[in-house]
This record gives C-alpha cells, sequence and structure tokens, in this order.
C-alpha cells in the first residue's frame, strides 16, 4: 500500500477540488455504472443489494455512490466503503478502514465497485484486490473496476507516485486461477477529456 504521507497529501488535495468536478465525476461514475449493468443485464438481486466501493478519495462520494446505484438498479441500497485510511470520509457506519488487498470484512456482495483505485496499488496488489473483489461476491454478483487512459496508458495525467494497470496481464493471472474476466470499452459521458475513454474489468460469479 502507499505511504500514509502519500495519501493523506492526496486526500488533502482532493478535498480542495470544486463541487463542478465533483459534479462531473458523478456523471461520469454514473454513465459508466449504467453501461455497465446494461452490458450484465438480467440481475437477480435481493429487494436491497449489497454493494461494496473500494475507495473514496473524498467523502462527497459516498451519497454520491448510494444515489447512483439506487437510482441505476431502480431500489434501495446497502452501501459500505472500504478505504485504507477513513480519517477523511468522516464517521459513517458504513464506512470501513481496510487493505484491500486482504480478504474483505464483507461477504455476500452483490456489487464490487472501484473506480480509478488500481493505479494506487502496485501489479501485485492489484491482482489481489482484485481476487478478493471476485471471492467477495454473492453467487450471481459482479465486479467492476473501471480505469481511464492515465491508468492504462500512463499519460500525463497519472502522477508520478501512481502505477500502470496492464489489463492484459491481470486477465492472463486471474484466469490462471480460474476467474474469468470480461474488458468493457466505452466513452462515458464525461465533461473531462481523458476521463471519457473508459475500461471496465468485469468479474462475474455464477
Amino acid at each position: 500500500m502507499l505511504p500514509f504521507e502519500t495519501l493523506s497529501a492526496h486526500y488533502r488535495e482532493y478535498a480542495s477540488q470544486s463541487d463542478e468536478w465533483v459534479r462531473n465525476m458523478e456523471l461520469t461514475k454514473r454513465s459508466i455504472v449504467s453501461q455497465t449493468v446494461k452490458v450484465v443485464g438480467e440481475l437477480h438481486f435481493p429487494a436491497i443489494p449489497r454493494i461494496v466501493v473500494l475507495g473514496a478519495s473524498d467523502k462527497r462520494y459516498i451519497p454520491i455512490h448510494e444515489r447512483i446505484f439506487s437510482d441505476v438498479l431502480k431500489s434501495r441500497v446497502a452501501v459500505t466503503t472500504l478505504d485504507a485510511d477513513r480519517a477523511h470520509l468522516g464517521s459513517g457506519k458504513d464506512v470501513v478502514q481496510h487493505d484491500v488487498t486482504t480478504w474483505f470484512p464483507v461477504r455476500g456482495c452483490h456489487i464490487v465497485f472501484s473506480h480509478e483505485l488500481l493505479k494506487f496499488l502496485t501489479e501485485r496488489e492489484q491482482l489481489l484486490c482484485l481476487q478478493h473483489s471476485h471471492a467477495a461476491l454473492a453467487q450471481g454478483g459482479f465486479a467492476m473496476h473501471v480505469m481511464h487512459e492515465p491508468a492504462l496508458k500512463g499519460t500525463a495525467e497519472l502522477r508520478s507516485w501512481q502505477y500502470r494497470v496492464n489489463l492484459r496481464e491481470l486477465t492472463q493471472a486471474l484466469g490462471a486461477i480460474n476467474i474469468n474476466t470480461e474488458l468493457l470499452d466505452f466513452q462515458s459521458e464525461s465533461t473531462v477529456s481523458w476521463l471519457k475513454p473508459t475500461a471496465v474489468l468485469l468479474l462475474r460469479r455464477k
């Protein structure tokens, strides 16, 4: 995991982002979740599906994630956020401090969601996070790990302390342990150019 000092500096910087930026991120996230759910197809979830979000750079995203999944799934949802440090996210009971490269404290998840999380993890940690997200799923559930050009291509927006994401190698490594993946590519509805090209690594538990 990244050093606490690095994460803390990132959280402080993100807290200074404007509400307009956060609203654009909501638009971006909503379009990605909506398109992914359409690809997944018919869902057989309970009345209140359990959603686990991996990482949130700002506390403003806590209600946003709940709103997005509730709207897209057209139902109430129970959302738990796992983050390496919960101090920047407030004291809500549905925020859990947890290292996502270890076994998740939540099981029977219907959706596991990460957005730009993998670039905070080394190559080995990326694979561990993906393994644990799959293991946490209920039957019929799916995990969606979202990435954009900086993490995939190493463009200028990728910070010096962040990591590239090699989807081919991750897919091969997961396949070797019998976790099948699907790679989705589409354009998000974002107002920021580098947030438009989108890749979603989709893992299902059938």
